[in-house]
């Protein structure tokens, strides 16, 4: 029945998505990765432009959100849970998204410094491609070249800020400090007790101060 279904319509597209795209309008911007990937790379898109299967959408247009997805907290947690294709990470929902603890006791002061470090690097990175006319692949090829950079120590100062969000001591294993906060969350969450979901926290009032419209946009 659905595949006669989708004979009936094969002009369109089969997964619209519509509860997913009338949140995305909502929004100013959203984050998206590739859903396969050698590198953690997220990027601002524009509203207008749709994703298709091969990207993952987050719905969030706020610089903290971006932060604390882009940190290296995320990206240990993201290649220790997904599947892989052949040598790169898959970005599956379920053992990834689903299960990755946020922030839960973070204090405001906290998430303005993960905002920041998150609109710095967001906008130093933009430059950068700009400048030298090349894609966000090519410029992480290059942060993986020894010597400094500028985007590297935006890098650094972005996961330093994301570490103090979370209480996480730089000196220990971040899995398993993640982990002890995903038991912890969980815990609560059988206890029919409040955490913290992904995104900003509900006592940040005014939530516009960490939103802004730089985004990759359709040119014409």
């Amino acid at each position: 029945k659905i595949y006669q279904q989708y004979f009936n319509s094969w002009w369109q597209i089969i997964g619209k998505r519509p509860e997913l795209l009338e949140k995305l309008s909502e929004n100013k911007r959203y984050i998206v990765c590739s859903r396969v990937s050698k590198r953690n790379i997220f990027e601002f898109i524009s509203p207008e432009i749709r994703p298709n299967d091969s990207l993952i959408a987050f719905t969030f247009d706020d610089n903290y959100s971006f932060g604390i997805i882009q940190s290296i907290v995320h990206w240990e947690w993201w290649k220790a849970k997904c599947s892989t294709l052949e040598s790169r990470f898959r970005y599956t929902i379920d053992p990834v998204w689903d299960t990755f603890p946020w922030p839960q006791t973070t204090t405001e002061a906290q998430i303005k410094k993960v905002a920041i470090a998150a609109k710095a690097l967001h906008t130093q990175r933009t430059a950068a491609l700009r400048q030298y006319n090349m894609s966000l692949r090519d410029l992480y090829r290059l942060l993986e070249q020894p010597g400094t950079n500028p985007i590297k120590d935006l890098h650094v100062a972005l996961d330093k800020a994301v570490m103090a969000a979370y209480g996480f001591d730089d000196t220990k294993d971040i899995l398993s400090q993640l982990l002890a906060l995903n038991l912890s969350v969980a815990d609560k969450e059988n206890k029919k007790e409040k955490v913290q979901p992904p995104g900003l926290p509900g006592f940040v009032k005014n939530k516009e101060l960490y939103v802004s419209e730089d985004c990759v946009r359709f040119e014409w």
